[in-house]
């Protein structure tokens, strides 16, 4: 197969990523739907639109996309939230204003990397690839804490283990909730936009009034 850009018109040119960003993406998506025994070097190849040789130039073999699809995980969806709340807050505005980028951030970059997540998950490796991300949350949590910003009582472990469950839950379980309750994360941005904020009024203000008997 060429893979050069595909011609439009005269002289206009659609771009295409290189053949190794179109590997990844569709092994990617290969692996998430069935594993790494069941997706074949030619239906990768073919989803990528290269030649069946490029896995081999590019990664030596379909082990070694399936290992830099894992390993690229942290790097290529994490990294712009964990850069959210890489520094303590600096006053209670500062901390609920990070956490409300981080949580949209996070989302976004779920949604966006859809199959990468359903891979991870259905792999099994979603706490190890995770784990820094889940530790730099609850390193921001605690750091509100010491400042006066965050109720000492929060269990800072179990809240971020919360967040993540219901951030990956929207992107695991999307089909199902389509056919249950219609729009989804994945599919409405309106529905986006409420799910977000009806969730960061969870964590930042639970369920009590707090003049409530």
């Amino acid at each position: 197969m060429n893979d050069a850009p595909e011609s439009v018109g005269d002289n206009a040119e659609i771009p295409v990523r290189p053949p190794r960003e179109r590997l990844l993406a569709s092994g990617a998506e290969a692996f998430s739907r069935k594993g790494f025994g069941g997706a074949s070097v030619r239906e990768i190849c073919e989803l990528a639109g290269t030649s069946s040789n490029m896995i081999h130039h590019y990664f030596g073999s379909k082990r070694g996309l399936y290992d830099a699809i894992l390993s690229g995980f942290s790097q290529q969806v994490l990294a712009v939230p964990m850069r959210v709340i890489e520094d303590p807050p600096e006053s209670r505005d500062h901390l609920i204003s990070r956490l409300e980028i981080f949580a949209e951030e996070s989302l976004e970059a779920l949604i966006s990397h859809a199959h990468l997540f359903e891979l991870v998950t259905r792999e099994r490796v979603v706490f190890s690839i995770f784990e820094s991300y889940f530790e730099r949350l609850v390193r921001f949590l605690e750091a509100g804490k010491a400042r006066g910003f965050v109720r000492q009582e929060l269990d800072s472990e179990m809240l971020t283990g919360f967040i993540l469950d219901r951030l990956g839950n929207q992107i695991i379980y999307a089909q199902w909730i389509s056919q249950v309750s219609g729009p989804t994360v994945l599919s409405d941005a309106g529905y986006r936009k409420r799910w977000l904020k009806a969730n960061l009024d969870l964590v930042l203000n639970g369920v009590l009034a707090k003049d409530g008997r």
